[in-house]
């Protein structure tokens, strides 16, 4: 960049949360002067101008993406040193802002103004002027201040986001609507009913949440309001079905199609359908209008890791919220009765598939299983009911040999298509007499990273399918063969890539984390959402194992036996870790010893009843200059001074698990990227290698031989 050029990130998004979900402005002291711009213009802020330009509260400055903060809150005092051109206003107010500059940190000392670090979430003190996040204009991208390679992918103006069929393991492939793209946006006013066939006043790129830069909005509210308009589809057949099915919204959804409520759905992480069809238009545009509601850290269902709060909150591991929608919707013409759902189970010989009608009723189906091209066998059965189905030759899934069959299940005029792997999981003893975790009967160690699946870009949303499947790519890269998907339940999309690569899931139930705001859990809404997550993922041959709980964040408010029994009952076929790290781990009536230790790992004990695992271990961080999410602000378990340092930390801890594997069956290193503030992953919180790829080849040959035991 030409020298000179003065590059100021954007403007601090005031983050509110109004009981009533309202966006209220930062109030101000009477006594204060609007903010200034002090030797920037206002008409070219890159440059130094004549100034000052006045900057009025809660207004936006199109063709501007800055906001000064001052002049009594903000102020940089003539002590103020400018180091890496991001420096940190010296202030009594408390204000936190940070001055950026590419060509020698040209701001003056002494200058009255400090340009704020656009991030969602941060409070600004009272005494502190802003202004709000700008619109990009019109055909722009969304601006971000750290990104993915991806982002740059993301103009919803020109492509849709996120095209791929978002449901892999239930496809048609004909007649379907992607509505992801440009909705129109506003906060909404839970006092007043949803204005119907008006142009709200926003705009937000769905399906990333409205906390996400890449959404656009790049604000906090508790309610929301979404709309657009969409032809109806065309239907092959006069009696024929319209579907829209969201992939997942967080939290509570009201649905309306032409000023008509169509459904509600409760839960931030499953995916839900109604059929529109009778509530359609068939010669003009329909609306299609959805009301959001979701209290995050402040309500009685699980949340996760987000937490309002969370960016002000240096040294902690929770993050920006995601609400709203954050995965794919879309349209979906079928037949009028129509294949609601298949389930599909195998073990090492045998496939049970239970095909569900729309209409409940029990009507014949065909079926074809392919390997490849190659058709493996077929036949028919009866919806609503299991058929068992012996596969002649099977061919197992495991992470050396991710085999996947292909099933085509055709009922009436209904075709889908899917797949499975043919595995078992269980508990049983080795050759020394050892519980262990057998994967088709066999043990093999499982070497894996924690991963809590949140983006700089797009919060709970990958930016790309790419994006997402890059996460499990690095898994083999590193020479792992599973990862623990932490406190979040991921698009199916995210499964799809780690059956096909082979990659062991643990995971987790979202929690209501860390008992937030003294405000209890629901246990109603847990053993929904549990429910949710086992029946919407069962499919899966990825996932080996459930985490009923994590430490102690919600479970000293429920029976943990109660909680296991539940899986179980629901799903027989996979092993259950009822407190990973957390006290009721003592209870020992899961199938998992799960401990967690930070920074070295401990070696729990297996008994006749549970094998031993560290659920948690390492957090060692190298703190990587221009990948940081707030400078200065990153923290983690074991502060390391370069990133060589950190793999050679890391290799020695995997030397001390792999002198334990007589007693340990499984490791989970914390943790796959920097995330926000925790800068303790292998990669940055924008998916960039920490090392070179000489060291990258030790790390995994480290846990190849953590793996395989030589």
């Amino acid at each position: 960049m030409a020298e000179g050029v003065v590059l100021l990130l954007v403007a601090l998004l005031l983050l509110t949360v109004a009981a009533a979900g309202t966006a209220d402005a930062v109030q101000t002291g009477g006594d204060q002067d609007p903010c200034t711009c002090g030797p920037f213009s206002y008409a070219n802020p890159s440059k130094p101008g004549p100034g000052p330009t006045t900057y009025e509260t809660g207004v936006d400055y199109p063709g501007n993406d800055m906001a000064p903060c001052g002049s009594n809150g903000c102020t940089m005092p003539t002590s103020t040193t400018h180091l890496d051109c991001e420096t940190k206003c010296n202030t009594t107010a408390g204000c936190v802002a940070y001055v950026f500059s590419t060509s020698g940190c040209d701001v003056p000392k002494g200058s009255n103004t400090c340009w704020l670090k656009n991030r969602v979430g941060v409070k600004v003190p009272n005494t502190c002027r802003n202004s709000r996040i700008v619109k990009q204009a019109p055909g722009e991208p969304p601006y971000c201040p750290l990104t993915t390679k991806w982002a740059k992918e993301v103009n919803p103006s020109t492509s849709v986001p996120l095209p791929e069929y978002p449901r892999p393991q239930m496809v048609r492939d004909t007649n379907w609507t992607n509505l992801n793209g440009w909705w129109e946006f506003q906060p909404a006013d839970p006092k007043q009913q949803p204005p119907f066939g008006k142009k709200l006043n926003s705009t937000v790129n769905v399906p990333f949440p409205v906390e996400a830069c890449l959404s656009g909005v790049w604000q906090t509210h508790m309610h929301l309001w979404y709309r657009r308009v969409f032809a109806r589809p065309s239907p092959a057949s006069s009696s024929d079905r319209v579907l829209l099915h969201f992939g997942a919204v967080d939290w509570q959804t009201q649905v309306f199609v032409n000023k008509q409520l169509v459904g509600t759905h409760t839960g931030g992480y499953d995916g839900f359908t109604f059929d529109i069809t009778s509530y359609l238009r068939t010669s003009a545009e329909n609306e299609l209008f959805v009301s959001v509601y979701d209290p995050s850290d402040y309500g009685q269902q699980v949340f996760g890791k987000q937490r309002i709060s969370a960016i002000t909150a240096a040294g902690g591991d929770t993050y920006t919220p995601s609400s709203g929608i954050w995965q794919t919707v879309w349209l979906e013409v079928v037949p009028q009765v129509h294949i609601a759902n298949v389930t599909l189970l195998a073990d090492l010989t045998t496939l049970t598939m239970t095909v569900n009608a729309s209409d409940g009723s029990s009507r014949p189906f065909s079926y074809t299983v392919h390997d490849g091209s190659s058709k493996v066998v077929s036949g028919n059965g009866t919806s609503g009911a299991p058929h068992r189905v012996t596969i002649p030759n099977p061919k197992l899934w495991s992470p050396a040999s991710p085999f996947l069959y292909n099933i085509t299940i055709t009922m009436g005029a209904d075709t889908v298509t899917s797949y499975f792997g043919m595995r078992t999981f269980t508990l049983g003893k080795d050759e020394h007499g050892v519980t262990r975790p057998l994967l088709n009967g066999n043990y093999t160690f499982l070497a894996g990273w924690l991963d809590q699946s949140y983006w700089p870009d797009g919060q709970y949303t990958a930016p790309t399918d790419e994006a997402l499947a890059s996460d499990l790519y690095a898994v083999k890269r590193y020479g792992l063969n599973m990862v623990r998907l932490h406190q979040k339940v991921n698009s199916e999309r995210w499964y799809y890539y780690a059956d096909l690569l082979g990659i062991v899931v643990f995971q987790d139930m979202v929690q209501h984390y860390g008992d937030a705001h003294g405000i209890k859990p629901d246990p109603d809404l847990y053993f929904q959402d549990l429910r949710a997550m086992i029946v919407g993922r069962f499919n899966h041959p990825c996932i080996v194992q459930w985490e009923a709980f994590n430490e102690g964040d919600m479970v000293a408010h429920f029976n943990p036996q109660q909680a296991v029994d539940f899986i179980r009952a629901l799903d027989p076929s996979r092993l259950v870790d009822t407190d990973s790290g957390g006290p009721a781990n003592n209870l020992h009536i899961g199938d998992v010893n799960d401990i967690h230790d930070y920074p070295n790992p401990q070696d729990p004990k297996p008994s006749d009843t549970q094998y031993a695992m560290i659920g948690e271990f390492g957090g060692i961080g190298a703190f990587i200059p221009g990948k940081e999410w707030w400078p200065a602000q990153c923290h983690t378990y074991l502060h390391v001074d370069t990133p060589l340092e950190e793999a050679n930390t890391y290799i020695n801890m995997t030397n001390m698990i792999y002198n334990w594997r007589s007693d340990i069956s499984a490791s989970v290193y914390t943790q796959i990227t920097d995330v926000e503030l925790e800068c303790d992953g292998f990669m940055t919180y924008d998916r960039v290698d920490k090392f070179d790829s000489d060291t990258i080849g030790r790390i995994a040959k480290a846990n190849q031989r953590l793996i395989h035991g030589n």
